[in-house]
Formats: C-alpha cells, structure tokens, sequence
C-alpha cells in the first residue's frame, strides 16, 4: 500500500505540473510602452497675466518617434495664483495600452517679495483642535519651502497633532501648498491626501505678520479637516519663527 501510495502521488505530481504548463503556456510577453521626455522645466513658472506656453515632450515607441500622435490636456489657468497640471497621453501600443507623463505648473505672483520659507515653531499655548484641546509641550514645527514668488510649501497643515501628538507618525503630516498674497494672507491653493483619503477642508484667516514681536515673525491659520468623515475638526494654528 505505501508503494502504491507513492506512485500515486508521482503520477499526482506530474499531472498537476503538465496542466500548469499548458494552462500558463504563452501568457508571458514583454510589451513596449511609449516613453517620454519633457522638454523645459518641471515644474514650470509663469506669472499671473502671462499666458502659459508648454515646452511639449518627446515620445517614442520602440525607438520610433511618436510625439504627433501624443494628445495633451491641461487646466492652467493663468489668471489665478495655483499649482496645474499637463497631462500628456500616448497613443495605445501593440497591446492596446497607454502611458501618461504630468508636468506641473506653479502660477505665481511676482510682486510678493517676503519669503517664508524656513522651519516655523508651533505656539503650544495659542495652538489648539477645537473644542479647545491645546497642543501642550514643545517641539512642534512646520516646514515651508519657497518654489516661487508668493508659492510655498507646507509640511504639514495641521502642525503636527496627528504626526507627533498623536504618535503616528510622518504618514500623517497632511502637506501641501499655499500663497503668500501681497496683503500677507496666507491662501491655500490644495493638500494632499490624509492616509483618511481626505484632504484639507479649508484654510481660514492665514495671516503672515512680520513684526508681531521685535525680531519674531509671526503666521496664523485655521485649517479644517474631517467633514468627509462625518467629524470635522478645527485646528487653530500659530507659528514663530525668529528672524
């Protein structure tokens, strides 16, 4: 019997790796993909009022050139301070598949000279989740990046709460961008997503103020976030930062 036993399982064993060959049997191929190079910068600059005009790619399909066939779609609006995309789309190879390239656009405003670029110190006693649950302690801060005239980034709009209060984590820090206006209000021009799938609500009265203190510069917001979830929340932000 165990003679019999183990030429069963042989016979078992060759059976299942012939069926697997024939069923898999010509499913591995490689297929080339349109591949792209951007002419120009990315991201581009323009200033508000000037009219955008795309530097284009060069696309090729197997060492074949293919940019005629490449359509492109973008939503610049040249009128309005933002960040935009251009989304070049090839056209479908041997197995009826595309490929996509973005450049990015900054819209920027030339006459905001200030810069706030640099880490900022979050106010632990004036920073607050509504209802007023307070930062407490130190060590909360908020980096910003200068990529143009009056366009910043954000390292995170909520200053922290989820990342270092909370305890979870750098994946919480919801980052993203913001204009520097020429009164120094502070806009918020988008976020990215929260590891909720979400993204900043709002940003209400962001204020730069260079002389609230001798030599301390001074930025405030109030940033919404949580509707889409049924909870939302407030965060009161203040920011020093010594000059």
């Amino acid at each position: 019997m165990k003679i019999l036993y183990k030429y069963c399982l042989i016979i078992a064993s060759v059976l299942f790796l012939f069926s697997c060959k024939k069923e898999t049997e010509g499913l591995s191929r490689i297929t080339d993909y349109v591949e792209f190079v951007i002419n120009g910068d990315n991201p581009a600059v323009v200033q508000v009022g000037d009219p955008y005009v795309d530097a284009g790619v060069v696309a090729t399909l197997d060492g074949q050139d293919v940019t005629s066939k490449v359509t492109v779609a973008n939503n610049v609006d040249y009128e309005t301070m933002g960040m935009y995309t251009v989304e070049y789309t090839s056209p479908v190879n041997a197995d009826g598949l595309k490929s996509r390239a973005v450049r990015n656009v900054i819209v920027c405003n030339p006459g905001v000279t200030a810069d706030i670029s640099g880490t900022w110190d979050v106010v632990a006693d004036e920073s607050y989740r509504s209802p007023a649950t307070y930062y407490g302690g130190k060590g909360f801060t908020v980096k910003m990046n200068k990529l143009a005239p009056g366009f910043f980034t954000v390292s995170d709009f909520l200053a922290g709460w989820y990342e270092v209060r909370a305890g979870y984590g750098s994946a919480y820090a919801i980052s993203g961008y913001i204009a520097l206006n020429e009164d120094n209000t502070i806009s918020l021009i988008s976020s990215n997503l929260s590891p909720w799938g979400i993204p900043i609500d709002y940003l209400n009265g962001g204020f730069y103020d260079p002389d609230t203190k001798p030599d301390v510069e001074c930025i405030k917001w109030v940033a919404g976030f949580g509707a889409p979830l049924g909870s939302p929340m407030q965060f009161n932000v203040s920011l020093t930062k010594n000059k």
